[in-house]
């Protein structure tokens, strides 16, 4: 094999046997964990290379190679130990497996040895019972044989007296006979094929059917007179023969008794007549009461689970239900003139009905719980499903209805003992006896009901008619400050209400009574509205306006008592409406009824009253204080020469608003009050406000003494509040600053009025920083100028403002800057110069001179109006002038870059 060369660099090559594994002295080192032999990757001709990289390593050559061979030598050892102990055990393991079938074998055979053991022990067995079972059968078979003779023979004895019983007409031993009979018939349900079996069901047959016969002959003997008590306890006898019957034979037997009974009734009682006159329907329930008690010992006979006098009554109320349709059918074109009847009618009937209930109802709801349960088993027998359906039926109708549910429950049954069986016809019987009396004839008068109504309204109508005339416009008293009128007219609803819930109905009548109840407070809210003081357009809905009269109310002292008084009254209604609505909202039967009740479109009239009457007090003071205005309107502010203490129309002002808030304070509730003074604070101040402007020229003193009028009307309006003695602190302070926010607005116009000149557009910028041109020009048009300083005031506002020429000049306005939130001066017309105002003003005092020097007043006037003539042709060319030359100077200016 040729090695390769020696590494470059004079390494020293690893040893042999520190490669091979060994240690110093040739003894071999533990094996590694990672052994070069056990890679994947492992490379013989590497591996060599790198133990013997050198030829002088080569002397190592020769141990490593014992050492291997020990190596070599000592795992072959171990190999051969593991194949012989792994023969051995493969060995043993088949041993132990021959020893475990043999013994599963043994196992195999104890346990068949066992199982012929017990077929042995079991057929020995048998064959010790076989007898006993034997004997045991025929005991059991000879037993029931026995049983079955012994019955047979005591139900042939039983039919035997039976039939006896029948013919002597024994009822009570029949009674008893019948229901052994039947019990011991129940145990020859399954042997009917049998001809003695079969011949003896026959005869019981007939035998019940002759019973029956007989028993309803015995009932025909009952006839108007007392019976004697012999044929009382024969008839309770045949009562029992009858329970014993069934069912069909106790419908039957009731069905004929309940209509004898009627039949009496429907003789005396018809549908033409006397006795079919509205007014004697009460007689009706009289007979039936009195029939009841009458004959109360024949009812007596009868069981109380077949409810007999309930049937009867039912009987009774369906006969009566018909035939008062028929007469309230025929007389329909009769009744708006009986309405008295009609509800003396429906009255009796309806204290009937609730008589009935108290006497019947009462009783099925005592009924065992058992018989209840199977009652509402059924499915409709209780309250909510037969009760009113059952109403207009025959006991027998009834009855179909429950035939069928006790059939299938009889084939369900079959072998249920006869007394399970009689326990479910109880229950039938008094589900079909749980019937509800409360409307089972007062529900015939319904659709007839609208003549009450119509009555009830004509009534009421009436009734607040009177009361209007009769009306003293004075309080009730001093704890309840109403018109008399609310006071009966409240009274009267409340009567017609209750009369109507014991006398009529609670239910669809009622409902319709509310509205009835609705239209007389609309019309009474109506009848307040038409008491108030109106304006002369007759429209509450007006405002005040400066220059217009057709809004001015003359209100007089006894005319703000009355519209307080009216306020008091409409709040006052609008509880009361309230407490109605809810009033018959509990009383309304079905509680679903309650639901439909609304008057709050009442109420809302009634809130209605009240802001005409705030409206008809607002315009009523604003027309007191119009005199004040034009008392400051006329006023020579212009030519005022000193300020000095407060003008006369300021003090007529304050009279006027302390002597309102004096009588309404006391005379409305605070809330009202509060509203009503905030209603007049936001209605008079813009009146004042362009009031100001209508004051035409303002010197500076004049303007000082408009603006102490200002202040004193101020305090006048903020006594306003105080004077009325109603409204706590907190809220006369606030009205008090709301009275500043108003007037302040006429207060920043005489602000700017008063202002020099060369400081008035900042004034007004200030002052009124939302103004427009137009609001500019109203205002300088107070200020005393002279024509240059007015036209200078007018360009420097329009350089202010950015825009060349001013509205009205020739040129499109600018648009207006909005308006401050809550202001508004009043609008005028397009921005002009003062040439004419100043002209006309100068007619005057040439005409007002003349007038003091000339004696003749004509020729003063004519003069005057001369000169007035002139100077308004001098004036108008002067203007002319000074717009064309306003218009070139703008020309030039937009020539101009």
């Amino acid at each position: 094999m040729a090695l390769p060369s020696a590494a470059a660099g004079g390494q020293q090559p690893a040893g042999p046997a520190a490669a091979a594994g060994g240690v110093p002295g040739g003894q071999p080192a533990a094996p590694q964990q990672d052994d070069p032999f056990a890679g994947p990757d492992f490379d013989v001709q590497r591996y060599v290379n790198r133990m013997f990289p050198t030829e002088a390593s080569l002397v190592e050559l020769d141990p490593l190679v014992g050492t291997l061979r020990q190596k070599v030598a000592r795992v072959d050892t171990e190999i051969l130990a593991a194949v012989r102990a792994q023969s051995s055990s493969g060995g043993r393991a088949r041993q132990d497996l021959g020893a475990a079938k043999a013994t599963i074998e043994g196992l195999f055979s104890k346990i068949r040895d066992i199982q012929r053991k017990a077929e042995q022990s079991e057929l020995m067995v048998q064959e010790i019972c076989r007898d006993i079972k034997k004997l045991d059968y025929a005991k059991k078979h000879l037993t029931a044989t026995i049983t079955a003779l012994r019955r047979l023979s005591m139900l042939i004895n039983a039919v035997d007296q039976l039939q006896l019983s029948v013919e002597r007409h024994e009822y009570a031993e029949a009674a008893h006979l019948l229901e052994a009979v039947q019990q011991l018939s129940s145990h020859f349900q399954s042997y009917v094929h049998i001809p003695k079996v079969a011949e003896l069901k026959g005869r019981l047959m007939a035998l019940e059917k002759t019973l029956q016969i007989n028993t309803l002959r015995e009932f025909e003997l009952l006839g108007e007179e007392a019976p004697s008590p012999l044929l009382l306890e024969r008839l309770r006898s045949c009562c029992l023969v009858v329970e014993a019957l069934g069912y069909q034979a106790r419908d039957e037997l009731i069905d004929t008794v309940c209509k004898r009974e009627m039949g009496v009734y429907t003789q005396i009682f018809a549908t033409i007549g006397d006795t079919a006159k509205l007014d004697r329907t009460v007689n009706r329930y009289k007979w039936l009461l009195r029939r009841l008690e009458a004959r109360k010992d024949i009812w007596a006979i009868f069981p109380p689970g077949w409810h007999v006098p309930q049937l009867l009554c039912i009987m009774f109320c369906n006969i009566t239900k018909s035939q008062l349709a028929e007469i309230l059918d025929l007389r329909s074109a009769e009744l708006p003139q009986q309405v008295d009847s009609l509800l003396k009618a429906v009255e009796a009937t309806n204290i009937f009905e609730s008589e009935m209930a108290r006497r019947f109802e009462g009783a099925v709801e005592a009924e065992p719980s058992g018989a209840s349960e199977d009652a509402e088993a059924g499915g409709e027998g209780g309250e909510g499903g037969a009760g009113r359906q059952d109403d207009s039926r025959t006991a027998t109708a009834v009855r179909q209805r429950y035939e069928k549910q006790a059939r299938e429950r009889q084939r369900v049954g079959e072998h249920e003992s006869p007394a399970r069986r009689k326990e479910q016809e109880h229950a039938t019987s008094a589900a079909v006896a749980r019937t509800n009396f409360k409307g089972s004839i007062s529900s015939v008068f319904q659709p007839y009901l609208y003549v009450y109504l119509d009555q009830v309204e004509r009534d009421l109508t009436a009734s607040l008619e009177r009361l209007m005339r009769e009306e003293s416009w004075q309080p009730l008293s001093a704890d309840l400050p109403v018109l008399r009128s609310s006071n009966e007219l409240v009274d009267s609803l409340r009567r017609e209400m209750r009369e109507c819930v014991s006398r009529v109905t609670r239910g669809r009548t009622l409902l319709d009574l509310a509205t009835v109840f609705q239209r007389v407070y609309r019309a009474y809210a109506s009848r307040l509205v038409a008491r108030l003081p109106k304006p002369s357009s007759g429209n509450l809905a007006a405002s005040a306006v400066l220059g217009t009269s057709d809004w001015h109310v003359r209100l007089s002292d006894d005319d703000i008592g009355v519209v307080c008084l009216i306020i008091s009254t409409a709040e006052h209604c609008q509880e009361m409406v309230r407490q109605l609505a809810r009033a018959l909202a509990a009383k309304l039967e079905p509680r679903e009824l309650a639901a439909k009740v609304d008057m709050s479109e009442e109420e809302d009239n009634f809130q209605s009253v009240v802001t005409h009457c705030l409206t008809s007090l607002l315009l009523g003071i604003e027309t007191r204080l119009e005199g004040a205005l034009g008392a400051m309107a006329r006023i020579n502010w212009g030519g005022m020469e000193m300020a000095g203490d407060q003008s006369e129309y300021v003090g007529t002002f304050r009279t006027v608003l302390l002597d309102c808030g004096a009588r309404l304070g006391p005379a409305m509730p605070p809330n009202y009050f509060r509203f009503f003074c905030d209603k007049l604070l936001r209605s008079f101040a813009p009146r004042y406000c362009e009031n100001v402007f209508r004051c035409r020229k303002i010197s500076d003193i004049g303007c000082q003494q408009m603006r102490l009028d200002t202040e004193g009307l101020k305090s006048a309006l903020a006594d306003l509040a105080r004077a009325g003695g109603q409204l706590d602190a907190a809220s006369v302070a606030s009205f008090a600053a709301d009275v500043h926010a108003q007037l302040g607005r006429a207060e920043a116009v005489l602000k700017v009025v008063g202002s020099p000149p060369e400081g008035l557009v900042d004034t007004f910028f200030e002052l009124l920083p939302h103004g427009s041109p137009a609001d500019f020009q109203r205002t300088i048009d107070l200020k005393v100028l002279k024509r240059v300083e007015y036209q200078a005031l007018l360009e420097q506002f329009n350089r202010r403002m950015g825009r060349p020429l001013l509205a009205g000049e020739g040129g499109a306005a600018p648009a207006r800057a909005p308006a401050a939130p809550g202001f508004s001066l009043p609008q005028m017309p397009r921005l002009q110069s003062s040439g004419g105002s100043a002209a006309a003003k100068a007619a005057q005092d040439v005409a007002a001179r003349l007038g003091r020097l000339n004696p003749n007043l004509t020729a003063a006037k004519a003069s005057a109006a001369a000169a007035g003539e002139s100077m308004r042709e001098t004036m108008g060319a002067t203007m002319r002038a000074m717009k064309s030359k306003s218009l070139r100077w703008t020309s030039q200016g937009r020539s101009q870059p």
